[in-house]
């Protein structure tokens, strides 16, 4: 696999095309089955709460704390009842903090460490938290890769109604007898990734041919034709020929100057706009060989002269979902029938793109508004429909401004633009207030008995300089380059030497071991070996320091598998887990295998907050409860196990954590 193939599968988070046991994709409407008798939902049961649970993804404490005289819903919830720190997972990521908030347990029992794993048959990453199967002939299929029972399909299946909306990684969606859920970070783009965007334009050059932006696609216009990209086409497909069913977009313009307007047609369906606004929707289908899938994307001419247009990654259709994206099949179609058509992507703000520096801050920024007020209509209908006895609804514009503007925040950063600061103000704070907005809103639609959780999964730190793991491991002799591979190598696959190698890394912040009997050309031994080297991995990887930054310390713990992750499978958790001080991260590179010169490399991206490597002690997420909590010290590992006391079900066989509840 080469290593432009690689940055394509993992660093951008695309879905890998993978077998196994699967979920079967299915847009067909289940039947909602009755209560189970003298479950919490029957007319025998005792008589349920209603709970409901607002998720602000990376909403920090220490934030809410030094804002609170702007955030005035946030305050009175808390002086209702009660504010504090959630403690976050090891790492303070999404995808594991997320999962431990549904299942209960610890990233060592649900499995969930990182963004990415690797396979230690091949040492290929993929992604690490859902495999999604495209075969040739037949539907896709879906399986997350968490173990543990989530606390809502528990819930759903004991005659609770629960409406789960934009929960991130519950896809593809739980089954549920008497619940409803829309999927949320983790669901795919038509093209079965991430959320990969398309740039449509007539002047191409030399490096945009060759090189595409981290997240997206350059497409050629010619002649005022173009293609769309969709799913993976069926059947064989011959060496040189497309691998993907497409869909021809013809692109015309009228006037010029300010004035310009770009129409597009695709599928005998048309979108237009002027430089500078969105599109409406254009809905599209994609067929070829039997294999039929609809999408719908938006774009946004960029200028007219020459003709470039941005167009968002294809999104699935809500009425026809290629995918499983909600439960039952047919309430993302409800959805769309009440509300208008919406994102369907889990990774929904076009954060690759800002990066990319393809759109710009306040074309983000406004999208970033219209995708979160939809989420909030959809939100305040499910209060006013009622039918409900446990509500969790996640926001995700916190964490993704959080991500792309706290160079405006901190001056030290490499991005920080001070001019820009002035112009934007702070947009973190200004989504904390459209966070408050949110909390206000929703309190005043509840009743006085209803029980309202405000919560968070981590907080958030600078991300300034990046730290080549694999560089460092490299010029300590743990990894070895084989003989003749160029230095810095291209390939980490192929131009590492696996037999001589002890030692590698993958992710952000993860260290793997080359463990014989583990890995396909692992050298050392379990046991004895095993340990001593881990402990001097440990010890070299804590002393690293930084001379450019006035010597300051770069890695703030690196816990072991026994620290971090006691019980874990081994052969998929990492065996150090590196949590890096404020300012620090593994570098971009790293996340993939390479390996540059030198130790570090400044962070120049607009990305450039973070905390998937950050240590749990110093990026709490945070709890605000209409009702007193019972602990100083809750976490969000606990969630399960209140909430299934609310409604007197018991928690599965090795739910952890304890009710934070008085």
């Amino acid at each position: 696999m080469s290593a432009p193939r690689v940055r394509w599968l993992v660093a951008l988070g695309f879905i890998a095309v993978a077998g196994g046991a699967a979920r079967a994709c299915s847009s067909e409407p289940r039947t909602q089955r009755p209560p189970r008798d003298g479950g919490a939902g029957s007319e025998s049961g005792r008589k349920k709460p209603r709970v409901v649970i607002l998720g602000f993804d990376g909403m920090d404490p220490r934030w809410v704390d030094q804002w609170i005289a702007e955030l005035p819903n946030i305050e009175k919830l808390g002086k209702r009842g009660s504010r504090r720190p959630l403690r976050s997972t090891e790492p303070p990521q999404s995808p594991v903090a997320w999962t431990s908030f549904a299942t209960g347990s610890e990233p060592a029992a649900h499995g969930i460490y990182d963004f990415i794993r690797r396979d230690p048959a091949t040492y290929r990453p993929f992604v690490g938290t859902t495999k999604v199967e495209v075969p040739r002939v037949g539907p896709p299929v879906a399986r997350n890769l968490r173990s543990g029972e989530p606390f809502w399909q528990r819930l759903g299946n004991n005659g609770v109604r629960v409406v789960a909306l934009n929960v991130p990684y519950s896809f593809p969606p739980d089954r549920m007898d008497t619940g409803r859920m829309l999927s949320g970070l983790g669901v795919p783009d038509l093209r079965g990734t991430n959320s990969t965007f398309t740039v449509f334009a007539e002047n191409l050059s030399t490096e945009e041919r060759a090189h595409a932006p981290a997240g997206g696609i350059f497409v050629p216009i010619d002649g005022g034709a173009a293609a769309i990209e969709g799913p993976l086409r069926p059947g064989p497909v011959a060496v040189g020929e497309p691998t993907r069913i497409t869909v021809p977009v013809r692109f015309a313009t009228t006037g010029d100057g300010a004035d310009c307007r770009v129409e597009a047609t695709a599928g005998g369906k048309r979108a237009l706009a002027r430089v500078g606004a969105w599109t409406d929707w254009l809905e599209l289908s994609f067929s070829e060989g039997g294999r039929r899938a609809r999408g719908m994307v938006r774009l946004l001419p960029l200028s007219c002269a020459p003709l470039r247009v941005f167009m968002t990654p294809v999104n699935l259709h809500p009425r026809a979902p290629y995918l499983p994206i909600s439960e039952p099949g047919a309430f993302v179609a409800e959805l769309a029938d009440d509300y208008g058509l919406f994102k369907t992507i889990g990774w929904d703000h076009d954060t690759s793109a800002l990066n990319a520096e393809v759109i710009d801050d306040d074309t983000f920024l406004a999208d970033v508004r219209a995708t979160e007020d939809k989420r909030l209509e959809m939100t305040l209908g499910a209060i006013r429909r009622g039918d409900f006895d446990l509500l969790i609804s996640v926001w995700t514009g916190t964490d993704r401004v959080a991500h792309m503007f706290y160079r405006l925040i901190d001056p030290e950063h490499p991005r920080h633009d001070a001019a820009a600061a002035r112009r934007l103000g702070n947009p973190i704070l200004d989504r904390y207030r459209a966070m408050d907005d949110v909390v206000g809103k929703v309190a005043r639609a509840l009743g006085p008995d209803d029980l309202l959780i405000v919560m968070s999964d981590h907080g958030f730190q600078s991300y300034r300089r990046g730290l080549h793991v694999n560089s460092w491991l490299r010029e300590r002799g743990y990894l070895v380059l084989r003989e003749g591979a160029p230095s810095p190598p291209r390939e980490f696959l192929l131009d590492v030497d696996w037999a001589r190698t002890r030692a590698y890394a993958l992710g952000t912040g993860q260290v793997y071991v080359n463990v014989r009997g583990r890995e396909r050309d692992g050298i050392v031994a379990p046991g004895a070996e095993y340990d001593a080297l881990v402990a001097e991995l440990e010890a070299g990887l804590e002393a690293i320091t930084d001379a450019e930054a006035g010597g300051v310390r770069v890695v703030r713990r690196a816990y072991t598998r026994a620290e971090a992750f006691r019980g874990g499978e081994e052969d998929v958790a990492p065996d150090l887990q590196l949590a890096f001080a404020d300012g620090y991260r593994t570098s971009w590179e790293s996340i993939l295998g390479g390996m540059p010169e030198g130790l570090f490399a400044p962070n120049r991206k607009k990305w450039s907050g973070d905390h998937s490597a950050s240590d749990v002690d110093q990026t709490p997420g945070l709890i605000v409860s209409s009702r007193r909590l019972g602990r100083q010290d809750p976490a969000i590992v606990d969630f399960a196990r209140t909430v299934l006391g609310l409604y007197g079900v018991e928690p599965a066989a090795g739910t952890a954590g304890r009710s934070f509840l008085e």
